[in-house]
């Protein structure tokens, strides 16, 4: 493919605002497929699939992109693949280039979409690959961030978010300090989930301290409409914490904690959702708590079935 810089590559940008409604009419077919998605997380993801597969093969302009055939993406699903992304991941990124050219096939932009018949990666559909913790580890990490330092008690209250609320990290950027407080007498969290829609959550007391911990130290408290969790260099505009940032500090302190190699944000759903119905809490409950649709979604993160301790291999003497 040819080097050279090309103004008419899609960028595939929205505009943050839309005033007028004929502005849509003017955006590149690949922007306002993107556009058309309501969710702001489901537009990055899509973005940023078809920006890397744009990147892998150097293409310079939309009329490259739109030429493009089925070797192109079977070419990057073994990159993808040789790169180390899991299987969920590769079929994701397809997904994603395989929405954009159904879009421009309707559009009769092109004759046909190049992703349809390219074979993607098997996952098991009956359970998520994140790893459950114990409730000893689990302990550990929350204690692992200082207690001494406004980042450590902020750090404290994120771990205990994501531990016992089961929310996702996208989920705890969205909060705000009006999305903390007591109705019927409990104190909840009102999270934005996927779709854009509400999930009130009641919480934990332990929870309720390490938020009432951070808010005390902050300073921000009275302020309703700022988001919940901010970084904490000394200036006048603190920011609110984006996701990379909250997964950067999991990490950090997953690490320090000796966590066993795997555990990522994602490992704080499935043990919230593990440790739930272990403790005997009805699986209704828990699908409502982390705002799944569909129940089967639910049973995908419960580790108890893997029935560890039940396994044939501690029977065999030799």
């Amino acid at each position: 493919m040819p080097q050279h810089s090309d103004p008419h590559l899609p960028r595939l940008d929205v505009p943050t605002q839309l005033v007028h409604c004929d502005e849509l009419t003017h955006l590149p077919e690949e922007a306002l497929w993107l556009a058309n998605f309501v969710s702001p997380r489901t537009r990055r993801t899509y973005q940023t699939a078809v920006r890397g597969f744009i990147a892998f093969h150097n293409l310079d302009s939309s009329e490259q992109l739109r030429a493009i055939g089925q070797s192109h993406l079977v070419a990057w699903r073994e990159h993808l693949i040789r790169s180390g992304a899991s299987p969920r991941t590769v079929r994701n990124r397809l997904a994603a280039v395989s929405s954009l050219f159904q879009h421009l096939c309707e559009r009769q932009i092109t004759p046909r979409n190049p992703a349809a018949g390219v074979k993607r990666p098997r996952v098991r559909h009956d359970r998520v690959d994140a790893t459950a913790l114990t409730p000893e580890q689990v302990r550990h990490l929350l204690q692992t961030p200082s207690p001494q330092t406004l980042k450590g008690v902020r750090d404290r209250a994120i771990l205990h978010v994501l531990f016992y609320a089961g929310c996702r990290i996208s989920e705890v950027t969205h909060l705000k300090i009006k999305d903390f407080f007591e109705d019927a007498g409990y104190w909840v969290l009102d999270f934005v989930i996927k779709g854009g829609q509400r999930n009130r959550v009641a919480i934990h007391q332990e929870l309720q301290l390490a938020l009432r911990a951070y808010l005390a130290l902050s300073g921000h408290g009275d302020e309703r409409e700022s988001p919940l969790f901010l970084t904490v260099q000394r200036s006048e505009r603190r920011k609110p914490l984006t996701s990379r940032q909250i997964n950067k500090l999991f990490h950090r302190y997953a690490f320090e904690a000796a966590l066993p190699t795997g555990v990522t944000p994602h490992s704080a759903r499935a043990t919230f959702i593990t440790e739930a119905l272990d403790r005997k809490c009805p699986i209704e409950a828990v699908q409502a708590s982390v705002g799944h649709r569909h129940i089967a979604t639910t049973k995908m993160y419960d580790k108890r079935k893997l029935h560890y301790r039940e396994s044939a291999s501690f029977s065999v003497r030799y």
